[in-house]
């Protein structure tokens, strides 16, 4: 499945000497395959679940394959905010002010856009989406949170 953000646009986020702090844990000056799942990857997929819950879950709900699949860019930012927040603070580390408000913020969007009913832009609301997978979701997303 897609993910929302890329490992990319992370490190572009948090700058080349934030995203090797965060990723290069034996600090070789380079991020292996092992580091980048365990600390960005980690972050992106965790980005991706939470879109996901407030999309599903909004009514009208919007397919979360079709805003990952066709890559939509305010979806994607606010992955990528949340992304480079979990990454930064994956282990009990304290993030900079700023990358915490834009995790607040990128919360608080989708917070809006599932129960406001805001709309996210160049979306299609239920475009090819399954009700029953729809009310899977919302009852794994229970039991997980």
């Amino acid at each position: 499945m897609p993910e929302y953000c890329t490992s990319t646009q992370v490190e572009n986020r948090l700058k080349a000497a934030g995203y090797f702090n965060v990723a290069d844990d034996d600090d070789d000056g380079s991020v292996s395959d092992n580091e980048l799942a365990a600390n960005i990857t980690t972050g992106i997929q965790w980005a991706g679940g939470k879109i996901d819950y407030y999309v599903i879950n909004r009514s009208p709900a919007y397919d979360p394959m079709s805003l990952r699949n066709g890559g939509n860019a305010w979806c994607s930012q606010r992955a990528i905010d949340l992304a480079a927040w979990h990454a930064v603070t994956n282990g009990g580390r304290d993030c900079a002010d700023s990358l915490q408000a834009a995790k607040d913020e990128a919360l608080e969007e989708l917070k809006a856009v599932k129960d406001d009913a805001d709309v996210i832009p160049g979306a299609v609301i239920g475009q090819d989406f399954n009700s029953n997978s729809h009310e899977t979701f919302h009852i794994v997303s229970e039991y997980l949170t």
